[in-house]
């Protein structure tokens, strides 16, 4: 747990203050990904004083407004790392998912629901990781979003620009984004469980959680 000193609403999917925003169209972007953690960047580095910690900005909101946030800076690493955050995704105080996580509710999606709805949020995770923002996606495919375990999809999908910008950012010049789709095509492509190299979280464990499908109804809107 962290105590937020300050917290900012400066900064969405692909939307930053306009000093950033003023800086970002002085230059042509052949790599639209690159203009995504360059933002980010540029935006941390204006509104954070030296020292100052921590802060958090608040990036997207789930239906019933539940917080999507980023906390800067992260405490286990340096730099610009952040660490992105759902409210109600579990119990703690700062409750951020981890690519584990992320993985194994997918896993459980695939393995108890159905193919159409497996594949409707596996291309919009891969269209996530391509650069489309979260709203678009699920605009697209929600319609085929019928599941009945896991969390509501859009607590993945809202944290997934972030969790892959962080990567950008972290790995810069290497594999970045490119980690965490990899696990979710084999998890696509039906790769059994015995040879993911996988830390599962246990079903029962997810459905405690404010934001798992079974309590989604039940949680009060803002």
């Amino acid at each position: 747990m962290v105590e937020l000193v300050r917290e900012i609403d400066e900064l969405g999917f692909d939307s930053y203050p306009e000093r950033v925003e003023a800086m970002l169209v002085q230059n042509e972007w052949s790599d639209p990904l690159n203009r995504l953690r360059v933002g980010v960047v540029l935006t941390f580095s204006l509104l954070e004083n030296r020292d100052e910690k921590y802060v958090g900005y608040r990036v997207d909101e789930l239906s019933d407004g539940s917080s999507v946030y980023l906390i800067r800076p992260a405490w286990l690493n340096q730099g610009y790392d952040f660490k992105v955050c759902v409210e109600g995704w579990d119990d703690s105080e700062n409750p951020a998912p981890s690519h584990a996580e992320i993985y194994s509710d997918l896993y459980w999606k695939r393995e108890h629901d159905g193919e159409v709805a497996f594949d409707a949020i596996c291309s919009a995770v891969q269209e996530i990781h391509e650069g489309a923002s979260p709203d678009e996606v699920i605009a697209e495919h929600g319609s085929k979003f019928d599941f009945t375990v896991g969390r509501v999809p859009e607590a993945l999908l809202k944290s997934l620009p972030w969790l892959f910008i962080e990567q950008d950012i972290r790995y810069w010049n290497y594999t970045g984004r490119n980690m965490t789709i990899e696990a979710v095509d084999e998890l696509r492509t039906g790769v059994p469980f015995s040879d993911l190299d996988l830390e599962l979280q246990d079903l029962a464990e997810i459905h405690d959680t404010p934001v798992a499908i079974p309590n989604w109804e039940r949680t009060p809107t803002n």
